[in-house]
């Protein structure tokens, strides 16, 4: 049975209404917080050590002896809320900011953690509140430029989040975090001279995201002096159709939609996989294809398994429906754990273009984006075949290694040239319908309502089987019960614990569909390595009822859904 639609008409902004005004004015400090840091207690010092060390609980417990001594520390509060955050002790952190601020109300440090706290919820308004409330009392507080940024950037609001960047590592370039997100800022050879000043004493990292940060390193470094594999168009092509293929698991189960992928000439059927990046290939498909190897890499994915490895590799030519492309980088990991693929391909590889995940027609359309009113003419497309993610922080800007006779004539810092800052999301006329979402590297999180609930971020994931909940949303509607005979199967294995949910309406993109006993997984992966909290997924089996149109350059997905086009009832519109 299909599941049924309402069309709601909304205002697209009315969720986040803060995100798009300017950055805030900070007021300038005589005194930078650094002058009461850690270093000036011992016992601090250490507390610090340990959370720096990855150590939370740790840390934790030396924070909380510190205030059993002197409640009244603002940099024990701060430090004992990121330990317990870190921990992903979500409603304790909460609990804690809550009670520290309003005892100390004009402390920056603790409205910049509370903004910390607020983001890893997805409590995005709050979080933005709490940072400018840091910012307006404190100039100098470098972790509310950084926590502002990440956000004003996962919402399309790219230069805004550069500006704040730029403030931060003005304050403090040599501040553990500053350096992490300034990376993407480099060159490929200060790149790696920064990336391995900061893995010497990385601050606070997860472990499988240390192990990316080590093989992204290990990448850069193989590349040498070679030109980067930028994966360029043969020829000029526009606009694009491309047939989408079924993707079987069974004799006659469509769970999804695929391509035909040539990679130096071997042809390949890859699942178009909105929640994957750049171009996922087999190692059997790889070596029938010559994939060169670079580096050593890992992927991560639903199932309980752990990472699967793999390597980074080229190929000379990449060719999709009439699209070529030479010279790209892809990955290869040695198991698939998928029935009827080659490989994925992430949408994220096209986000050169406004993409279209036509269904119903079944085809993929790919079309220009909208000119902006500043542009002259249209960039030449290429195609992201390593995943916009896939370096520490991949932005917009030219990083590209001086050549020939200008090999010597590096700048001594990074100073991004005007012509390539990057620019706010521009939403064109025709699009002012479409729903503004989240986006992290690859991720595109859509704003989702779900029952009376505040407002949640669902992962646009045709890779998944059907829509589902994480296991903490679903214990907010109710009663969560254990499913047995249910089997997940993602990338990195199956997954052990799978429930159930109550019954939930879902009002997301203009759209409300009703939910009954969905699929429920623990995320707290997912959502810990997206940096903010994943409440559920939106499925296969429900996307492939629409047209989905994605605009990944100004963070913009339209949600088209026609029942007439598929047979379906003509159900009442509700405005």
């Amino acid at each position: 049975m299909f599941p049924r639609f309402t069309i709601v008409l909304a205002a697209a902004f009315a969720a986040y209404p803060l995100l798009a005004q300017d950055p805030p004015k900070p007021k300038t400090v005589d005194t930078p917080p650094s002058a009461t840091s850690a270093a000036a207690d011992p016992a601090l010092d250490e507390a610090e050590k340990s959370f720096q060390a990855s150590q939370f609980s740790e840390a934790a417990g030396k924070y909380r002896a510190i205030l059993e001594k002197n409640p009244a520390s603002i940099e024990a509060q701060a430090g004992l809320v990121r330990s317990v955050l870190r921990e992903q002790k979500l409603d304790e952190a909460s609990e804690l900011v809550s009670k520290f601020e309003s005892a100390s109300p004009n402390a920056a440090a603790l409205h910049t953690v509370a903004g910390e706290v607020r983001f890893r919820r997805a409590e995005m308004p709050e979080a933005e509140k709490e940072f400018r409330k840091a910012l307006a009392l404190d100039g100098n507080q470098v972790r509310a430029y950084l926590g502002l940024a990440e956000e004003l950037d996962s919402f399309g609001l790219h230069r805004k989040a550069y500006d704040l960047l730029e403030k931060a590592h003005e304050i403090a370039p040599d501040d553990p975090r500053v350096m992490r997100r300034w990376l993407g800022r480099l060159p490929r050879a200060e790149r790696i001279a920064l990336l391995e000043r900061y893995l010497a004493a990385p601050e606070a990292e997860d472990a499988d995201e240390l192990r990316n940060l080590q093989h992204y390193l290990e990448f850069l470094k193989a590349l040498g002096s070679k030109p980067s594999h930028a994966c360029r168009l043969v020829r000029p092509v526009a606009s694009t159709e491309t047939p989408l293929r079924a993707m079987l698991s069974g004799p006659s189960h469509i769970s999804g939609w695929g391509l035909k992928v040539g990679l130096n000439g071997h042809a390949g059927n890859f699942l178009v996989d909105t929640g994957a990046s750049g171009l996922l290939v087999g190692r059997k498909e790889a070596e029938k294809a010559g994939v060169v190897r670079i580096s050593e890499n890992e992927v991560g994915g639903i199932g309980d398994k752990g990472r699967v490895s793999g390597y980074a590799g080229y190929v000379d030519s990449l060719q999709i429906g009439e699209l070529e492309f030479h010279d790209c980088v892809v990955h290869v990991v040695d198991r698939m754990n998928l029935e009827d693929e080659d490989g994925l391909i992430g949408a994220d590889v096209f986000r050169a273009y406004l993409v279209s995940l036509n269904f119903r027609e079944r085809k993929l359309k790919l079309e220009p984006l909208p000119k902006r009113p500043d542009e002259e003419t249209s960039a030449a497309p290429s195609l992201d075949t390593q995943g916009n993610d896939d370096s520490p922080q991949k932005d917009k800007t030219d990083t590209s290694e001086p050549t020939g006779e200008n090999a010597d004539k590096k700048p001594a810092s990074a100073v991004v040239a005007p012509r390539n800052l990057p620019k706010d999301r521009y939403i064109a006329p025709e699009m002012k319908t479409w729903a503004p979402v989240f986006r992290f590297g690859h991720e595109v999180l859509v704003p989702t309502k779900v029952n009376e609930l505040p407002r949640v971020l669902f992962l646009l994931d045709t890779g998944a089987f059907a829509n589902t909940f994480s296991k903490r949303l679903a214990e907010q509607l109710g009663k969560v019960s254990s499913d047995d005979r249910m089997r997940v199967k993602g990338l990195n294995g199956n997954v052990e614990k799978v429930y159930r949910a109550p019954d939930a309406t879902l009002e997301f993109g203009g759209l409300r569909q009703k939910n009954v006993n969905t699929v429920t997984l623990d995320l707290t992966n997912i959502s810990r390595h997206t940096g903010t909290e994943v409440g559920g997924i939106l499925g296969f089996d429900m996307l492939q009822l629409l047209d989905l149109q994605i605009d990944y350059r100004d963070n913009l997905v339209n949600f088209n859904y026609d029942p007439t086009k598929l047979g379906l009832p003509n159900w009442d519109k509700k405005k």
